[in-house]
Parts: C-alpha cells; structure tokens; sequence
C-alpha cells in the first residue's frame, strides 16, 4: 500500500490532460496544481486531525430509574477522562490512573460528582447517597461507573429538573446521553455545556421532543464523524466526470443535458444504496441481532474509504460504484449504531429513537453533500479541471484513510 501511494504521489503532475505550465488558476474552468496541492494538503491534515478524534467520546451516561421505592441513580464516565475530570484549577491535565488505581480515587469522584449533578422533583431536591462504585465495559472503552440512590418521587409529581456539571474541563465537546424511567415514564435526552440544566414534564412522555432530539443527534453524528463523510464523497467523486461535456468514465461525447442528468443519477444511486445498506445494520446492530468489536468495525470502515481511494485512481476495473456503496454501506451502519444502542430504551421506544436517528443521518448526509458536491460542480467547469480534482482529490483521501487505517488497527 505504501509503495503504491509513493507511486501515485510520483505521478501526480502527469495524467488527466493538465499541463501544469498552461494551468495556473483557478478561474472560468481552469486549474491550478500548486493551489490544488495546498488544498489537498490542508484537507489532509484537517481530516487526520478530526479523524483521530472522531470516536474520541468524552461522552456519559446518566440513568435514573425508581424501583423497591427509592430513586436509582448509574453515572457512566469515560476512564480516559478521569485525569481531566479531577485536576485542579490551572493545573496541567493528568493522564487517566490504570483502572487498578481507580478505587483509592472513589471518595474523591463522588465528592465531585455530588457537587456537580442535583435532582429536583416538582422543586424539592433529593439529596443523593452514595452506594458503590465499579468498572464497566462500553463499546468505545472502559467506564467507571457510580451508583447512588435517592427518595422517592412522588407519582402526582408534574416535573423533573436535572442539572449536571460533570464534564472534563478542557472538552467543550462532552456530552451526557440520559435516560428517567420513572412510572409509567420513560424520558431520553443528551446534556452538554449549552443544556446542562433541563426540565422533563411527567405524565406526558413528550415523544415529538424525543424525535427531534434524536433526529438532531443522527445529524450531529453524521458532521462530527469525518470518516462517514469521506467515504461518501470519495464515491461521489467520480459523479463530476459526467457533468461536463465529455463522459471521462466511457469517453464518449454525448449531449450536456444527458450528462448531467447522468451525473444525478449516479450520485442518486450511490446515497440510495449507502442509506438502505446502512439502516440495515444499524437496525440489525441496535437490537442486537448482529455484532462486531468496535475496533474491527472502525478499522473496516477506514478500510472501505482507502478501498474507494484507491478505485478512482485506477483506469482498468469498471467499478459499479453504487453496489460498493451498499457494501460498505453495511459496516457503516454497524458504527451508527455503536452511539444509539447504549441509550438502552425499551423495545417500543427504540423502534421511533431508531427511525429518528436514521432521518437525522440522512438529512446531515444530504446538507454535506450540498454544501460540498454541489458547489463543486459549478466551481469547476473544464473537463482537465475536474479531472485534476478527482485524482487530487482521491490522492488527498487515500493518504487520511491510510493514517487512520493504522491509528485504529494499532490503538
């Protein structure tokens, strides 16, 4: 593979019919190498730095479930992020202690975690007691986990307030996935610093707020993991060699009308078959009915965007671009799933958090696509200059894949 890319990055200048002598900007059609290397370079080191965090969580969960007459409270935290969590003002961050030492720093933690999360119920708190603390084991890693309990609240009582502080002081990115099973109740929402307060009516279980929240985090799962992105628009890449006046893929001449709409349905194919490939999984995933380590499936799927990389760079293989969308496609939907299922909401409920998280994916894949492949288009006019991009381009993506690939295979 490293020899291969050595060879591609060596005939960079040379190939798709742009001399780099008469090609110098980027205007009305043309193109220009040394601006489309700085772009290219500047992608791949944005996309390298994103990528090594993308299913860095930072994340929590909060669970608060009444049962034999008292409040049931779990809070999950990231280990690695016990360093963060318990440094002291102004202090350099620590590194996470080994999970052996994590017991000496129990008293410590729940000191912090009783000033940091309060429980009101129609306005008269509950006072939290400590029960005990253990280690568990989620998708992404090792969690610590402390269990408390409280009074009971009241089947007549209207309202739930939450406040929850409990967030690394250096990641403005952490997040906390929270579920109330309280009577007949079952309530689902997702703290941050914006919403690190918020209030849940009972009695009513606000199903419409929960889509939209959902649906919202489907969306932000698509914007905030590079990777997903990539892999589409790298099969979306050879879509602009039929927009112009010559079709590059069979080159023939054909009419510019035909064309384009050649260039949509192509890109229609290949979103069509991502999208059912991975609802497929991330159903099948999310109700357990398949099952893969997480490291192998984040390997995989950095595999699959250095696969379709290295697809566009070659010239021999008819490539059915839609079908290896659907084929991918299936493990990419085996990672959506891996943020969905730790919610663990009941069977009934599940299926309408499913529906609305697979929406919001689609809708933060459609904004992407339009805020990028679009523009693309009309930016680039020439044949050469849309050339140029595609093989720039898959050039760019096959080196992030490749450094991902072996962070993630090695970690």
């Amino acid at each position: 593979m490293l020899e291969s890319l050595r060879l591609l990055l060596r005939d960079v200048g040379s190939g798709y019919g742009c001399s780099p002598l008469r090609c110098r900007t980027v205007r009305f059609g043309r193109c220009n190498t040394s601006g489309l290397r700085r772009i290219c370079l500047g992608l791949m080191l944005w996309f390298v730095a994103t990528g090594s965090f993308a299913h860095q969580t930072g994340n929590s969960y909060l669970y608060l479930q009444q049962a034999d007459g008292q409040l049931k409270i779990d809070l999950d935290f990231y280990v690695r992020d016990l360093g963060n969590l318990l440094q002291k003002p102004g202090a350099e961050p620590e590194p996470a202690p080994p999970p052996e030492k994590i017991q000496a720093l129990q008293a410590e933690i729940t000191q912090l975690i009783e000033k940091s999360l309060s429980i009101e119920a129609d306005d008269q708190p509950r006072a939290l007691s400590f029960v005990r603390q253990t280690v568990v084991l989620h998708n992404d890693g090792l969690y610590v986990r402390q269990q408390f309990t409280a009074p009971a609240i009241d089947q007549q009582a209207r309202f739930v307030v939450v406040r929850y502080g409990f967030f690394t002081q250096n990641d403005k990115l952490g997040r906390a996935f929270f579920r109330l099973a309280l009577n007949d109740d079952e309530i689902s929402s997702v703290f941050d610093q914006a919403t690190s307060t918020q209030r849940f009516a009972l009695g009513e279980t606000k199903r419409s707020a929960t889509i939209l929240l959902f649906t919202h985090e489907g969306a932000k799962h698509i914007w905030e993991g590079p990777d997903h992105l990539l892999f589409l628009l790298t099969l979306l890449l050879p879509g602009l060699l039929l927009w112009g006046e010559k079709s590059s893929a069979v080159n023939e001449p054909v009419a510019a009308g035909g064309n384009h709409r050649s260039a949509w349905v192509f890109a229609l194919k290949v979103i069509t078959a991502f999208t059912v490939a991975h609802s497929i999984t991330l159903a099948m995933a999310s109700f357990g009915l398949i099952s893969l380590p997480e490291k192998l499936i984040e390997s995989v799927i950095a595999l699959s965007i250095m696969i379709s990389a290295v697809l566009n760079l070659q010239h021999r293989l008819r490539i059915n671009h839609w079908l290896l969308a659907f084929s991918f496609g299936l493990i990419h939907g085996m990672g959506f799933a891996n943020g969905l299922k730790e919610l663990g909401l009941s069977a009934s409920y599940f299926i309408e958090t499913l529906i609305a998280f697979n929406v919001g994916v689609e809708l933060g894949q459609l904004s992407v696509v339009l805020l990028v492949a679009v523009p693309s288009v009309w930016l680039v006019r020439s044949d050469a200059g849309r050339q140029r991009v595609m093989r720039w381009g898959s050039i760019a993506v096959l080196v992030i894949s490749t450094v991902w690939f072996i962070e993630r295979l090695t970690s």
